[in-house]
């Protein structure tokens, strides 16, 4: 705002600086015109006053002619010197007058106008990778070892600056100013940062093909993504047109029209409600027959590995008891792993399994007893909300929580992991295995829901209380993943929840088992010359197949009496003091072929190919 007093602008305006300093050069000499006649002056009365006089011959003696000769010569360096001080000062001043002309906001030299000044001064560039080992907000790399190095036409990061202080020490001028290319400086992550008080990051990509553009506003501050497409806005499922107007969209709407975050209907708010209100009613009975267990399997670390299960999936189960046994890992299971029974016959194999069981048979008696067919349909949501009430519980007596489904083997107890303190990722609030998967819905994350770490605190309880009550987003969703993805992206903002997706390498899915150009990683690990922690069989269409899977690949220990279910008629055989581990358990792996496209710790040369007409054989 300009103030005026006595009719005249009290704000000096820009011309009249800009007008200013072209006088420069004619200020500058005025100036050395001036330092010459004082200096000039200055020597004459120096020679008057030091030259004796002869009173009687007025004329010079030979001694005083010497004398002035060398008195003069003293004084003339005297004055050349100081000529020479004032002449460096003076170029100095005339420098940064320059340099300030140059870089001055609104400047035809400057990278951005004035009208922009308070959001971007100054623009420069970073590597993705050095920015990220400076700042992780835990967002995955590409899944596999081999590709993370490069990721072109996004190696390098792009950072503005909202002001003169904000300017990084080194390479201010470049950053403010256009140079012959044009081009930002190349700048290391603590280089371009140390001057930031704060740092705001987007993270960005392009989906479908999708050309899009990011506008940056100078406004009252938003910490999300407001994003608009060319669609009509008044119809669902419109395709994106380039003859529509930008329309401002949610942001699961892809261009196809199909939405993946759309608000749930009322039937599944209902839904939501008869769920609420069963957990709301049993919740104190729960607690007190819960509290005393987790206590007993969170030990001294305060970790208790959470597991749930319905008698469909107990083969899956009681194979990762009898791999666990067979690698070593089984006392740990029995004591650590606390397994929510959704059935009457899956805590019947529990207990015959020696495991530490929940069961309340009014809060899962609307679960199902068989296995999902596929993913996504009713069985399969129905058991996602058990995942979600089971964590949320144990989280919110005040425990550390190891979530993970029962399609996975370990190589290795991953607990020493997460409980290292001097492991650099240790201050982070939840860590989740890398699904792999790069679509919208779980961005940006792509937290997998199989398999993940919680440490107990007041951010982690806020967002499984949230997750809790949003069951109606779940049962909308069909799987908990999406849902829990999308509150993990707001509470990191809300709360400051730092989140981390774990190395693919050492916490492999069904990413790296289905995927082709992971063909090199799955023989490593077949062969033994890479030991992950665990392989997870996600990215599987049913159950059937998962077995498949884990049976060619040597990780499968279950004896084929305990399969589909039939752990639940060995358990009725058991006596006392008898368990389910010499009818169900085998020392060694049990190996079949089945597709000899799929990775394998033997050649399945005579198996059928499962991916027929874009597979060839695993080995």
């Amino acid at each position: 705002m300009v103030t005026i007093r006595n009719g005249y602008d009290a704000k000096p305006s820009s011309s009249s600086s800009s007008n200013l300093i072209k006088c420069l050069p004619q200020l500058i000499s005025i100036f050395f015109l001036m330092a010459i006649s004082f200096y000039g002056g200055m020597l004459v009365g120096m020679h008057l006053q030091v030259l004796p006089v002869d009173n009687t011959s007025n004329a010079y003696t030979t001694k005083s002619v010497a004398n002035n000769a060398d008195i003069q010569k003293r004084v003339e360096e005297e004055v050349q010197r100081r000529m020479e001080t004032i002449k460096l000062e003076a170029g100095a001043v005339a420098a940064a007058e320059n340099k300030s002309e140059k870089v001055e906001s609104g400047s035809k030299n400057a990278r951005f106008p004035k009208t922009v000044e308070k959001f971007a001064t100054g623009i420069g560039l970073i590597s993705k990778n050095d920015f990220l080992a400076n700042f992780d907000y835990g967002i995955p790399k590409p899944p596999s070892k081999r590709a993370h190095e490069s990721d072109p036409g996004k190696d390098d990061v792009i950072i503005l600056y909202g002001g003169k202080s904000s300017l990084p020490s080194t390479n201010e001028e470049e950053t403010m100013s256009v140079s012959a290319d044009s081009i930002p400086p190349h700048l290391t992550a603590q280089e371009a940062t140390q001057n930031c008080g704060g740092l705001n990051v987007i993270f960005t990509d392009t989906h479908d093909g999708l050309d899009q553009c990011i506008a940056i506003v100078g406004n009252y501050e938003s910490y999300h993504i407001q994003r608009w497409m060319r669609i009509d806005g008044r119809r669902t499922g419109s395709r994106m047109s380039a003859k529509l107007p930008l329309y401002p969209v949610g942001r699961g709407l892809q261009t196809n029209g199909m939405d993946k975050f759309s608000a749930p209907e009322d039937m599944h708010m209902m839904q939501n409600q008869e769920l609420l209100r069963t957990y709301f009613d049993q919740l104190d009975d729960t607690i007190r027959i819960l509290k005393p267990k987790a206590a007993s399997c969170a030990g001294d670390d305060n970790t208790v590995i959470v597991m749930v299960c319905n008698t469909g999936q107990s083969d899956l189960l009681i194979n990762f008891v009898c791999s666990a046994d067979a690698r070593g890992f089984g006392d740990i299971v029995r004591e650590k792993v606390l397994l929510f029974a959704t059935d009457q016959g899956m805590l019947d194999i529990a207990i015959g399994l020696g495991m530490k069981a929940f069961y309340n048979e009014k809060i899962f008696e609307k679960m199902p007893e068989k296995e999902a067919g596929r993913y996504g349909d009713h069985a399969f949501t129905q058991m996602m909300y058990a995942k979600v009430v089971s964590v949320q519980l144990i989280n919110a007596l005040g425990h550390d929580v190891l979530f993970q489904d029962v399609d996975l083997v370990w190589y290795k107890n991953p607990l020493p992991f997460f409980h290292d303190k001097m492991n650099p990722l240790y201050d982070f609030d939840m860590f989740f295995q890398d699904d792999g998967a790069r679509s919208l819905r779980y961005a940006p994350y792509s937290a997998n829901t199989g398999f993940y770490y919680v440490r107990n605190n007041l951010k982690t309880k806020f967002l499984f209380r949230a997750l809790l009550y949003q069951g109606d987003m779940v049962l909308s969703m069909t799987s908990h993943q999406q849902a829990l993805a999308a509150l993990l992206d707001e509470h990191s903002s809300l709360t400051g929840l730092r989140v981390k997706t774990l190395n693919g390498v050492d916490f492999p899915g069904g990413y790296h088992y289905h995927r082709k150009k992971e063909i090199d990683f799955m023989k490593d690990i077949a062969t033994g010359k890479h030991i992950p922690y665990l392989l997870h069989m996600s990215w599987t269409t049913n159950k059937n197949n998962k077995l498949h899977f884990l049976k060619q690949m040597g990780l499968w220990y279950a004896q084929p009496a305990c399969e589909s279910g039939g752990g639940v008629d060995e358990a009725k055989k058991l006596k006392d003091g008898e368990n389910l581990e010499s009818a169900c358990c085998s020392a060694k792996p049990l190996i079949t072929c089945y597709f000899r496209d799929k990775p394998s710790i033997i050649p399945c040369d005579d198996s059928p190919m499962i991916d027929k007409g874009k597979s060839k054989p695993f080995w």
